[in-house]
């Protein structure tokens, strides 16, 4: 099969390898007919995260069952699903906490030993662990793009806004329109919020938060933010930040208000400073982790009864063929890409 492979730093490449062989009772494999490049893809080829090189890629996917283990009861050959970035076991102290999302038996698709050395999703076929927990299936009227943003993207944006509701904000602002920021636009109007505010340095992210949803947009420059201040002398109740940069975070702390939510997303490239001084004054809550990816079915729900439609967040559709040269242009920067759809 065809398999998208970290070859080498800032470097991957369309390989044949051997089709994997489904050895374990309780998942399953599936031809995959969709995939995507995730922001985390280029963290793991730019050297963000580990060293290690030389595996498959990938960690969203949908696709069709084409063998069960044998323990596996739900799922059956032919069936079109979807699964989690992460899949878990159910049973272990981690999963019983809460914390499914670094379950001791899972891992994360497409990223190598040091995340249970499962396989990637940007290739021909893929063998899903724990089928029976974190496999689910893709309702007829849910296209393969719709279903999948829910395994990564959708679900880890709805988290944040989750943790930053508790208090029933008036006001979210969401900095920075990437996939999982557009996302948790999308969840956040979807639950109720009745202000949602969108930032970003790109005036097209902006344009495309505004088709999800977005109630007022502001760019992320010295104009907007001072625009967004005067809107909100006192800050507003809650933001979450999907872009993990120095800037994203100096803002969200800069705008937050007495007792406000703060969720943090995005995922950094190098370190980042806390003007912990400043927030101490403000009496925040901060909460920064992985994507609940534990409701994948009530996502799925909101898509196919079109309270969310994730179509928008799409700018781009290849084939397998057209992976490598694509992460070479996300990573350039090149203005325009969004989210890209794969399908092998």
């Amino acid at each position: 099969m065809k398999s998208v492979i970290f070859a080498e730093r800032d470097r991957v490449e369309l390989r044949e390898v051997p089709t994997p062989e489904l050895a374990d009772p309780n998942g399953i494999r599936v031809r995959v007919t969709a995939t995507s490049i995730c922001g985390s893809d280029l963290h793991l080829v730019a050297g963000h995260v580990t060293p290690e090189v030389g595996y498959a890629l990938g960690h969203e996917w949908v696709g069709i069952v084409d063998e069960v283990g044998a323990n596996v009861t739900k799922h059956s050959v032919g069936d079109r699903v979807t699964g989690p970035a992460a899949p878990w076991c159910g049973s272990c102290d981690l999963c019983l906490r809460g914390q499914a999302q670094r379950c001791r038996r899972g891992g994360v698709h497409g990223s190598g030993e040091m995340m249970g050395n499962l396989g990637g999703t940007q290739s021909e076929y893929l063998v899903v662990p724990w089928a029976d927990n974190a496999v689910i299936a893709v309702p007829p009227t849910v296209s393969d793009a719709a279903a999948l943003v829910v395994g990564d993207a959708l679900c880890t944006g709805w988290t944040a806004v989750r943790h930053v509701m508790s208090n029933s904000p008036e006001v979210l602002v969401v900095i920075g329109c990437g996939p999982v920021g557009l996302s948790a636009i999308m969840t956040a109007v979807a639950s109720g919020v009745p202000e949602v505010i969108a930032v970003d340095r790109v005036a097209e992210r902006l344009a495309v938060a505004e088709k999800v949803g977005a109630t007022r947009t502001f760019l992320a420059d010295d104009a907007g933010k001072n625009q967004l201040r005067e809107l909100y002398p006192e800050g507003v109740p809650a933001v979450v930040d999907a872009a993990g940069t120095q800037g994203s975070l100096d803002l969200a702390s800069d705008i937050i208000g007495i007792g406000g939510l703060m969720g943090n997303l995005g995922i950094p490239a190098h370190p980042l400073t806390v003007n912990f001084g400043a927030l101490m004054l403000k009496n925040p809550t901060l909460w920064t982790g992985l994507g609940d990816l534990t409701h994948m079915s009530e996502a799925i729900d909101l898509v196919a009864s079109g309270k969310i439609d994730p179509l928008p967040i799409f700018s781009h559709t290849i084939d397998l063929g057209g992976v490598a040269e694509m992460y070479a242009r996300m990573a350039s920067g090149e203005p325009g890409i969004l989210k890209v759809l794969v399908t092998p």
